[in-house]
């Protein structure tokens, strides 16, 4: 997945972003939206390190393997990533994204 054209931050209602400026190739993982230190060790056990390394990943497949090495892991933690490559909160999926997610999970 290419990074998506970096845009200052949507501010969401209700929710504090953890950056003020868009994120950069090498920003941490747990430094970006959506993303806790948790979240950011899964991530890096499977090769994701950074903002850059996470936008090269498919988003689908990324998923698929977090939930295969962790059970917790539920449809939130795709909105989740997809928030924190086009930083935004989660909450801000688009419809057609989520539909996608759902065919795909439902191929499984």
């Amino acid at each position: 997945m290419n990074a998506p054209t970096q845009n200052p931050i949507a501010p969401v209602e209700n929710h504090m972003p953890r950056r003020t400026t868009p994120p950069t190739p090498e920003t941490p993982l747990h430094e970006l939206w959506n993303l806790s230190r948790t979240t950011a060790a899964w991530l890096e056990e499977l090769g994701v390190k950074n903002y850059g390394d996470l936008c090269q990943r498919d988003l689908h497949q990324l998923w698929l393997n977090l939930q295969l090495r962790h059970s917790q892991v539920t449809k939130l933690m795709f909105y989740a990533l997809w928030g924190a490559v086009h930083n935004q909160h989660w909450d801000r999926i688009p419809e057609a994204e989520k539909e996608a997610f759902e065919v795909f999970r439902k191929s499984l």
